[in-house]
């Protein structure tokens, strides 16, 4: 079931592509982890064109968004800590369909 994600739609070919950098003991897991991953990236991406921010490709704008938003932090556990946090608000502001964060899938099939 492909996902939109303030309109832009992640397809069930890129959900497919994704699984395969998600092992996970079953397939629903894989596809669950692979949504999320997707989701993550492209609210991340959305956020960089909103603020402008530019980079030869999405890894790399991606990376300026978090420097520009997050900076650096003291070690690997704080930095996690405060990209999960940046994600929390910006999943907060987006209008996400066929997928529930709690891992049901919506009732309107998208």
């Amino acid at each position: 079931m492909p996902i939109t994600i303030n309109g832009v739609e992640i397809t069930d070919a890129a959900i497919y592509t994704e699984m395969q950098h998600h092992p996970a003991s079953s397939a629903e897991i894989a596809n669950y982890s692979a949504k999320l991953a997707l989701v993550a990236k492209e609210l991340l991406l959305q956020e960089a064109a909103r603020l402008q921010i530019k980079g030869d490709d999405g890894e790399a704008r991606i990376a300026a968004l978090i420097e520009q938003e997050i900076g650096s932090a003291a070690d690997e556990a704080s930095h996690h800590q405060a990209v999960s946090q940046y994600l929390a608000r910006l999943i907060s502001r987006a209008t996400i369909n066929g997928i529930d964060l709690m891992g049901n899938y919506s009732s309107s099939g998208r």
